[in-house]
């Protein structure tokens, strides 16, 4: 017996070799992992880091609430002129439709259709580059009075870093914030920056 005992055990001592050699592998890399995430953190925190939702800020100062009021009423507007449109065109095509086919009256009468239905479709065209136009013009224009805002409370906190606080879909785009301390979120005091302007003009 002792001749087959003896594979059995060197079997079996070799089978512990390698499981111990695989914890002291798996132990070593998380050492390691752990160090170099430490290193990371260290780093990080000789720097000092604001955060602010730069979304919040637009929606709760007057000049972003003028603005959503603004276009709106301008959305309102567009909306109001292409459904004139539309009623034009159906009234135009039952015009036609009770006309003679053939006829000089009814050929006119699909002349002027096809005529409104491509005026139709250049007013909605021009009216939503126009909306997108203005809009972003607008938009840019109050972007840059909010960053000089953020510029200005960062060095007042004498901060290196400021983050843009969101986690929202933007052109098929997701943008996450990383974490940081709730004392270092500056969004309260920028709306309260950008509004003491307003009340200096």
């Amino acid at each position: 017996m002792k001749p087959v005992d003896q594979p059995i055990k060197s079997t079996r001592y070799q089978d512990l070799i390698r499981s111990v050699c695989l914890v002291l592998v798996t132990i070593t890399c998380m050492l390691s992992l752990q160090q170099g995430l430490s290193g990371s953190g260290v780093e990080l925190e000789s720097h000092r880091v604001g955060v602010c939702d730069v979304q919040v800020v637009l929606d709760q100062i007057p000049q972003g609430k003028e603005i959503t009021n603004e276009f709106s009423q301008l959305r309102r507007k567009m909306e109001e002129d292409v459904r004139n449109q539309e009623t034009s065109l159906r009234r135009i095509q039952q015009e036609a439709s009770q006309l003679q086919p053939g006829t000089d009256a009814r050929r006119e009468a699909e002349k002027r259709f096809t005529l409104a239905k491509a005026e139709l479709t250049w007013m909605q065209e021009d009216l939503e580059q126009e909306f997108t136009s203005r809009f972003k013009l607008r938009r840019d224009d109050l972007i840059k009075i909010v960053r000089d805002a953020i510029q200005e409370v960062a060095n007042e906190r004498e901060l290196d870093l400021v983050l843009n606080n969101v986690a929202r879909a933007a052109e098929f785009k997701v943008y996450v914030s990383v974490w940081a301390r709730k004392d270092l979120d500056i969004t309260m005091e920028v709306i309260s920056k950008v509004a003491s302007r307003v009340e200096d003009r």
